[in-house]
Parts: C-alpha cells; sequence; structure tokens
C-alpha cells in the first residue's frame, strides 16, 4: 500500500503569528497519544523565505491511522489553527514514487 501523505500550507498575517502557532503545534503533537498501527510522521517546516509561511507534512503508511490522526487533528489543532485565521491549502495525496541520492 502505498504511503498517504498530507500537506498543509499556512500564511499568516506575519512571522510572529506564524511562530506562535509553529510553538503551538509543537506542542500539541507532542500530546497526541492515539493508537497507531503502523509508522506516522508530521514535519514542520517554516519557509526560509518568507517566515509568515510554513507548511505541515503528515505521512501515514495506512489509511486508518491516517483516520485516526486526522480525526485528532480536528479536535486539537484545526481549532487552535482557525482562531490565526491564515490562508491555507491542504492536498491530499498517495505516494507514486520515491527517488533518494547520495550517502
Amino acid at each position: 500500500m502505498p504511503e498517504i501523505r498530507r500537506t498543509i500550507m499556512n500564511t499568516f498575517k506575519d512571522a510572529q503569528e506564524c511562530q506562535m502557532f509553529v510553538i503551538i503545534l509543537k506542542q500539541k503533537w507532542s500530546e497526541f497519544d492515539g493508537k497507531l498501527k503502523d509508522k506516522f510522521t508530521v514535519e514542520i517546516a517554516t519557509d526560509v523565505s518568507d517566515p509568515s509561511k510554513h507548511t505541515a507534512y503528515l505521512t501515514a503508511q495506512s489509511v486508518e491511522d491516517f483516520k485516526v490522526v486526522e480525526d485528532w487533528a480536528k479536535r486539537e489543532v484545526l481549532p487552535l489553527r482557525n482562531r490565526f485565521a491564515p490562508k491555507n491549502h491542504t492536498f491530499t495525496c498517495e505516494l507514486d514514487a520515491r527517488f533518494e541520492f547520495g550517502g
């Protein structure tokens, strides 16, 4: 089964709001205690050319795990994000190919 990926791109009114939300995300994700069958990864990255933007990458090995995390995030993360009202774009997809190079 291919990996399931979600990419969430947020643009805040300024770098300070973005950084505040990143701090909230670090706290909330460290509290996640859902029961998962397989590996699930959350990565959060701030845009180096525009610090008012950040992207969250969620990667699941199973649809069931993805649903568990998605339900938790709807309860725990989205209400907090919506307080900041950033512009956002979300993409959910299955991984078709991966290329890795180097050591």
